[in-house]
């Protein structure tokens, strides 16, 4: 009898054998998708930061552009105001001076006239 329990405990030993070699087999091939994996996602966050650091560069740039052009545009606003406010006071001076010349004729006669 054990001539025919041998060969089924043979091929009861090789079936486990392969079903642990299939095992390896597959834990390898497990762990290898695993580390391509994890390379994959430490690819994808340098992407990423890298991506975010072009986006924050851009808009850094942008921001400059847009206060420089603003910056032109006041000084170029102020140039206009002090040129209007120089035509505004070399009109007024003219009549600021008979103002002044007529209130002062007002008031000179009015003080001789209390003297005597």
């Amino acid at each position: 009898m054990s001539e025919t329990r041998e060969p089924s405990v043979n091929g009861a030993l090789g079936s486990v054998r392969q079903l642990e070699g299939a095992l390896e087999a597959t834990s390898a091939t497990r762990a290898a998708s695993e580390a391509r994996l994890e390379e994959a996602r430490a690819n994808a966050s340098r992407l990423l930061a890298a991506a975010r650091d072009d986006a924050a560069a851009a808009a850094a740039e942008r921001r400059r552009v847009v206060l420089g052009a603003a910056e032109d545009d006041a000084a170029e606003i102020s140039r206009q105001g002090e040129e209007s406010a120089a035509r505004v006071l070399a009109d007024a001076r003219p009549g600021s001076a008979a103002v002044v010349e007529a209130a002062l004729a007002l008031i000179l006669p009015a003080a001789s006239a209390s003297e005597a």
